[in-house]
């Protein structure tokens, strides 16, 4: 079964490659005998001879038979055109045998017969019918022998030989072997360089369209990257269609969940998700997706309203999520989006893009997960930022930041036992601007470590004067960015600034809040060690504003505990309030931790303050931040 699928395989092969060759032969050979034709009745234009009709009616009759078959094509047969070929040839060899015996083309035409055997037959069948035909003068040598023929003198006493005849069928055997061998080795070799470019081409077109898979799709998710995306596009936004819209989806809380558990597993996350997007896009023919790397994605949108798009990215959130559920994830997945609307927000592709970005970072700043669509009044907030961060590079550069300082008060006897040092900044152009606009800046540009030291040493420079004012005793409190407090080599800095200046290290207090990275908890144990070992108090500032404050306290030896101000707006009007209050005292003076109230601003507070363990505040109601000095 197996050798008969390969022979029909090998068959229907050489007949799909010979067979244009073929074509082409017959053509040729339909060529050649009108030129036969043609000689035959030249006696008739010169006078000298007779006209061979037989021979002129044969010539035009096979030619006409081999340019039908070229015009049928694959019509008729590929072994009807051989046969009918081979037929053609051997007719004329016995026709030009009987005619003119040895002398005539009866020879040349079975060797022309024997090469078109090895041409466009199988090996094995071409060697036997070449063998088979050579012996096509042997017959009429014996008809000779046996005086069943007789060729007239006038042609020769060679024709009336046997043993030529024989002679004649042992040289077409010998030809036959040999040109067989040759056009097969031939073959062989032309077939294998052929196999060998065929397999080359593949390979070179699987490499293209590697390749190409690899220039227009993004590789973890197999989605149009950014380049494929613009060129699908591109035509799409020549003429955009009035309810045309451009979204960004950006997948929030990816690196928490590549801390957690790993990239590969972030990895199969994104690919899930652009499996869906692609789901997606793929049941609306109006809708493009791709993948601008990392954890972005952009879509293009048409034939559809703001309204209609905000529902199905609630439905696509709400679906992923069932999926990727937190329990599975170790984290809630969401997502920012944002978008902007063709031709009214955008003209251009580029331009749609930096209007994306520009509502991304709006959306970032949003406590919920929502659509934000762009609007004219962000291009102006970024243009300022964008401002401010120039003016904020020049101001610590110039140490142009002021210091204003808020008095830390014991409500048992009113007096003054500590100091938070405060940035202040009044920028050129815009003036006084507030800390919880210009520090996010700072943070977002890289700057938080310059600007950390220059706040830092100014603040050292002031200590002599507040103790001075204060006393000796007084601790002055600074807020340190947990990526300053990161900062290689922190710890030797800030001791030599402080050996340089004279500072005593027991009037320094630093306040770090828990949004410090949690993997690194080992890092800050061992910082909060060392700058303890040296008399610097370390303060964990904002308790319970977040999720991480007990871990924190079980983890690191601090000083002093902040509470945030949360928990203190409502506890004259909550009992509620008032039990967490005197719940986080305890535990702190479990702890041998000092606690300090922040953000206390009326006598109502103070009072229930005054029933618990908690005796130092900093708050409005005993003294606002002040600028001392510059």
């Amino acid at each position: 079964m197996a050798a008969e699928k390969h022979h029909y395989v090998y068959w229907t092969k050489f007949r799909k490659d010979t067979s244009p060759l073929l074509r082409r032969f017959l053509l040729i050979a339909s060529g050649l005998f009108v030129t036969a034709a043609i000689l035959h009745i030249v006696p008739f234009f010169t006078n000298q001879g007779e006209i061979d009709y037989i021979f002129l009616f044969v010539d035009l009759g096979i030619s006409g038979v081999l340019y039908l078959e070229y015009l049928l094509k694959n019509k008729v047969p590929l072994i009807i055109r051989v046969s009918s070929l081979i037929s053609t040839g051997v007719f004329i060899s016995v026709l030009s045998f009987v005619r003119s015996g040895l002398l005539g083309t009866g020879e040349i035409s079975l060797a022309f017969i024997i090469v078109s055997f090895f041409v466009f037959l199988p090996p094995t069948l071409s060697l036997v019918s070449s063998l088979l035909i050579s012996i096509l003068p042997a017959i009429f040598g014996v008809m000779v022998y046996f005086s069943w023929i007789q060729f007239p003198d006038i042609l020769g006493q060679r024709n009336n030989s046997p043993r030529e005849w024989y002679f004649k069928s042992v040289s077409l055997v010998i030809f036959s072997i040999l040109s067989g061998f040759l056009i097969q080795r031939l073959r062989a070799k032309l077939i294998k360089n052929i196999v060998y470019l065929k397999e080359s081409r593949s390979k070179i077109l699987k490499t293209k369209q590697h390749i190409d898979k690899l220039a227009f799709y993004d590789s973890l998710t197999h989605l149009p990257n950014r380049y494929l995306f613009e060129k699908l596009i591109q035509n799409k936004i020549d003429s955009a269609k009035p309810e045309t819209f451009l979204l960004l989806i950006n997948i929030k809380g990816l690196k928490v969940i590549n801390a957690l558990h790993g990239i590969s597993f972030g990895d199969q996350i994104l690919t899930l998700i652009g499996s869906v997007l692609k789901l997606f896009t793929e049941e609306r023919p109006d809708t493009l997706v791709a993948s601008l790397g990392g954890d972005e994605f952009i879509l293009w949108i048409e034939n559809s309203t703001k309204t209609k798009i905000e529902n199905a990215i609630v439905r696509f959130d709400l679906n992923n999520n069932h999926i990727l559920t937190p329990e599975r994830l170790g984290h809630r997945l969401q997502y920012r989006v944002s978008g902007v609307q063709f031709p009214e927000d955008a003209s251009y592709l580029d331009e749609g893009i930096r209007k994306l970005s520009i509502a991304m970072n709006v959306a970032r700043e949003e406590t919920l997960t929502n659509l934000v669509w762009f609007q004219s009044g962000m291009e102006s907030k970024i243009e300022k930022e964008q401002k401010l961060k120039i003016y904020l590079e020049k101001a610590i550069n110039e140490k142009n930041f002021k210091i204003a300082y808020q008095e830390k008060v014991d409500i048992s006897n009113r007096k003054t036992i500590g100091l938070e040092a405060l940035a202040r900044w009044n920028a050129p152009e815009f003036g006084n601007v507030p800390p919880d606009e210009f520090i996010p800046i700072i943070t977002k540009s890289e700057l938080i470590v310059p600007f950390g030291k220059c706040i830092f040493e100014k603040v050292i420079s002031h200590i002599p004067r507040l103790l001075e004012s204060y006393g000796k005793q007084i601790q002055v409190s600074i807020n340190i960015s947990p990526i300053f407090f990161l900062y290689p080599n922190f710890n030797e800095y800030i001791i030599h600034s402080l050996t340089e200046n004279q500072i005593d290290p027991k009037n320094i207090i630093f306040e770090i809040t828990e949004d410090v990275f949690l993997d690194e908890i080992e890092t800050i144990q061992k910082i909060v060690s060392e700058l303890r070992s040296k008399g610097i108090s370390v303060s964990l500032d904002d308790f319970g504003k977040g999720y991480s404050s007990l871990h924190y306290m079980q983890k690191i030896q601090f000083d002093e505990l902040k509470i945030d101000k949360s928990f203190l707006d409502d506890i004259a009007s909550s009992d509620r309030n008032f039990l967490l209050l005197e719940s986080i005292c305890h535990l702190a003076d479990s702890l041998g931790l000092k606690t300090i109230a922040e953000g206390i601003e009326n006598e109502e507070q103070l009072l229930r303050l005054r029933q618990t363990s908690c005796h130092v505040v900093q708050g409005y109601l005993y003294s606002r931040p002040e600028i001392l000095f510059d």
